[in-house]
């Protein structure tokens, strides 16, 4: 299968590149917008905000961004291939942590055109970490990043970008930065600056910066210097009393795929007006806020020793929302254990007026809880009619 390949486009002063190992060039403009999503205590302290695109995500923190690039190349390859059984996912990732030396702790944050739209973030059991009505924001400036210097996060046109302003008589050398979790930074002929990781290298093209005087933009030649691993910027004569811009473009990529350990299969409403999502789940993070919920543990982790089940054993989750989506109500597994070997999906739903929900899917557990039911056993199968295309594994037994 080919890969893949997705780009995104981050305004930062430099025009940033990433080449893959097989020596594509690998740019990016995200198709969706998301612009920078505020921190309303859903994440740590630290982070300030959170931009997505298909490969990743991009983290602005205090003092740093952090890139995340992973690549779902091969677990796609693998689902395409006649491979009976994968153990785990394949998944190549890693993080780049692009750190501002010197930076002062952003106190005061200007936020301007706001999304029309928010996000929920029902994130794991403590209900006291969930929170809503987070907005994302196409413009930010985080004031005094550095002294006299501020720093702000734009997105238009598909585009992240950043800017330093650099207030007048303020020394922009304060600005230095180094990266890690890269295993080699370099300023090649061109004087761009290469970064490189094991996902490819990332390039950030020779910067840009300027002033503005008496209505006219005037560049300044800018370089990047490069001393032990912490990077600056060379700039010629510029006038001290004005408003200096370095304005850097990024375009970070990485292969495209899903990030998640859960997968939304249906939805339905109900009568009195609130929602039901349901799905599959590799992992056990997904929050059941209602104790009383039938079974708030999912069923594949008792066994083996509390070690968990392989890559494509699942359970289904089902989900009860308020009817404004403020508030998840309830969650809960339906599966069989089956020692590991049970998979349950979940392909349909539909609520009555009495407001009871029916589910209809796939199971392959022999072990499925059943009441009063017409058929109360397996009824067995095919072994070995495994169906590996859609990311679960039915192991051993036919499906019911």
């Amino acid at each position: 299968m080919s890969r893949l390949l997705n780009r995104l486009v981050l305004l930062c002063f430099f025009l940033l590149q990433i080449n893959s190992s097989d020596g594509q060039t690998i740019s990016f403009a995200h198709s969706i917008y998301h612009g920078f999503i505020e921190n309303k205590g859903q994440w740590d302290k630290d982070v300030l905000f959170q931009s997505k695109f298909s490969g990743g995500n991009l983290w602005i923190q205090q003092k740093k961004f952090v890139f995340h690039l992973q690549d779902f190349s091969a677990m796609h390859e693998n689902h395409d291939s006649d491979l009976k059984i994968i153990s785990e996912p394949i998944v190549a990732q890693t993080a780049v942590h692009l750190n501002f030396l010197g930076a002062q702790e952003v106190k005061k944050i200007e936020k301007t055109l706001p999304s029309s739209h928010y996000y929920n973030y029902f994130i794991g059991q403590d209900s006291s970490k969930w929170t809503g009505g987070a907005h994302a924001y196409q413009e930010s400036v985080l004031k005094d990043f550095y002294n006299g210097i501020d720093l702000k996060l734009i997105e238009q046109q598909q585009e992240l970008k950043y800017e330093f302003h650099v207030a007048p008589y303020v020394d922009p050398n304060s600005i230095r930065f180094s990266y890690s979790g890269a295993d080699e930074v370099y300023v090649n002929n061109e004087g761009s600056l290469i970064v490189k990781t094991k996902l490819g290298s990332i390039q950030e093209k020779k910067p840009y910066a300027y002033q503005i005087l008496n209505g006219k933009i005037i560049a300044v030649e800018c370089n990047f210097k490069l001393v032990d691993g912490i990077v600056s910027f060379e700039l010629k004569e510029y006038n001290p009393k004005v408003t200096l811009v370095i304005d850097p473009v990024l375009v970070f990529a990485t292969y495209s795929g899903s990030v998640t350990d859960n997968f939304g299969m249906t939805a339905t409403y109900g009568y009195d007006g609130s929602a039901y999502s349901g799905g599959v789940l590799y992992g056990n993070a997904y929050p059941t806020p209602d104790n009383n919920a039938f079974d708030v543990n999912s069923n594949f982790t008792v066994a083996n020793n509390g070690n968990g089940a392989g890559y494509g054993i699942t359970d289904v989750f089902l989900t009860k929302y308020a009817p404004d989506g403020s508030t998840m109500l309830w969650t809960t597994f339906l599966g069989g254990g089956d020692n590991l070997q049970g998979t349950e999906t979940v392909h349909s739903m539909i609520g009555d007026q009495q407001n009871n929900l029916y589910v209809y899917g796939a199971t392959s557990s022999t072990d499925f809880p059943v009441f009063n039911a017409y058929q109360s056993s397996h009824a067995g199968g095919v072994a070995g009619s495994n169906f590996l295309q859609n990311g679960v594994y039915f192991q051993n037994q036919g499906t019911d």
